[in-house]
């Protein structure tokens, strides 16, 4: 019962790292893949950076045709017009609705959302559609 059982210790770290240091001198056909590699990285890097100034026109311009919807609405519904006329107005009820559907929408501008942006555009057509007509 006293016998005492004894692992016989192998080192397989020193085995490995052996193994790693044969791996890490690269065949000659490989270096020429890595500065391939490299020079394609950075072709991609400089046409994301191109892309950069076109994201924000749109950005700009997709932001600027939102922000002039909503205010022509709200200037309509003032019961004002860009033309001196006073636009007719919905009735109650669906002035009610409208106002239902504005306090409801969820947003979180601080999170920059995509989606926060489609929500204003779908409200401003949903609300566009409730205006009536002039003829």
């Amino acid at each position: 019962m006293g016998a005492s059982t004894e692992v016989a210790k192998d080192k397989p770290h020193r085995k490995a790292s052996a193994l790693n240091a044969k791996k890490r001198k690269a065949a000659p056909g490989k270096t020429a893949d890595a500065a391939a590699r490299r020079r394609l990285g950075k072709q991609v890097s400089l046409e994301l950076l191109k892309l950069r100034p076109v994201v924000k026109e749109i950005g700009t311009r997709l932001l600027d045709h939102l922000d002039g919807e909503l205010a022509g609405l709200a200037l309509s519904l003032e019961g004002k017009d860009l033309h001196g006329e006073s636009p007719a107005l919905p009735r109650s009820r669906t002035l009610s609705g409208m106002l239902a559907d504005i306090e409801a929408m969820k947003v979180k501008p601080k999170k920059g959302r995509i989606k926060d942006l489609r929500r204003i555009e779908a409200l401003l057509e949903s609300l566009h559609v409730r205006m009536p007509s002039e003829t």
